[in-house]
């Protein structure tokens, strides 16, 4: 039974590193469950290409039942979990990430389990971990800490540079470049993204010094919405700026940003509402992290 789930995550991904990532296993591990659920099956499930594997005709075909049932053991689960999970989670949370991400997936999760409660408090310094504080901190990964946590990964931010489409048009040079020479810009919280971009790709220009500083991303967006300048957007956190037109994609080349992350105490006793929320909280952003 331990191999199944094994089996459908790598099959998933068409590769057993990918698989081990998600379930929080090693390579070495994937490979051994495998390994056992073909010689209990008696056949290949994968054909093996060095470090990438792909269904053979026997994986294609116990795919799709696997998959079936492994959803409705989940559905079968999750209806119980529906009826008896209760409890309390007390979360410190980056506040951009709050207000834009967070605050509406808390509403879908509530929906789904009426009995468990998140109390969200947004905080740009991340409260402590432990009785009487914090049962959680989703933040960015430099400031959660390095020590007495379980971390996640949730999911990174990819900035593109943005403006409002009158901002666009008066920065354009012919065709369709911008002229970063006169580009004024909006930062969050310091220069150092800004700067980021600029050195991997307008090392030769001093323009990231520029601009206006915001404490915070939700202040930056508003801003740029505003045209008051040239902001790092991504399709995460700006998705309704972005979806609406508000803001435009001026140029296609991004950086990484940061990554945000979960954190939960080590070590001492967790309630069951606490890991049902972190695990569902990782699983509803797999996607943004492959």
């Amino acid at each position: 039974m331990n191999a199944l789930p094994v089996f459908e995550a790598a099959a998933r991904h068409s590769s057993f590193a990918k698989a081990g990532a998600e379930l929080n296993v090693s390579h070495s591990v994937i490979s051994q469950h495998i390994r056992n659920l073909e010689q209990w099956l008696g056949t290949e499930l994968f054909v093996r290409h060095g470090n990438r594997v792909e269904l053979s005709d026997e994986g294609r075909n116990l795919l799709p039942q696997i998959a079936s049932g492994l959803q409705t053991l989940t559905d079968a689960c999750e209806t119980v979990l529906r009826k008896t999970q209760a409890g309390t989670v007390v979360v410190s949370a980056e506040p951009a990430f709050a207000s834009l991400w967070l605050r509406k997936r808390i509403t879908e999760f509530c929906e789904l389990f009426p009995r468990v409660e998140i109390d969200l408090r947004p905080a740009w310094t991340p409260a402590q971990l432990g009785d009487g504080h914090a049962d959680m901190i989703i933040h960015f990964e430099t400031r959660i800490p390095k020590r007495g946590v379980e971390r996640d990964n949730l999911f990174p931010i990819d900035g593109y540079p943005a403006a409002t489409p009158e901002v666009r048009d008066a920065l354009r040079l012919v065709g369709s470049a911008i002229d970063w020479q006169r580009a004024e810009l909006v930062h969050d919280n310091g220069k150092e993204t800004w700067h980021k971009w600029y050195a991997a790709h307008e090392p030769k220009s001093e323009g990231w010094r520029k601009g206006r500083i915001h404490s915070d991303l939700s202040l930056a967006i508003d801003a740029a919405v505003d045209g008051e300048g040239v902001i790092l957007a991504d399709d995460i956190l700006c998705q309704r700026e972005i979806s609406s037109g508000q803001l435009v994609r001026l140029d296609d080349r991004s950086v990484r940003c940061i990554w945000y992350q979960i954190a939960i105490p080590r070590g001492t006793s967790k309630s069951a509402a606490l890991s049902f929320f972190r695990d569902w909280l990782v699983g509803q952003t797999q996607d943004l992290r492959e």
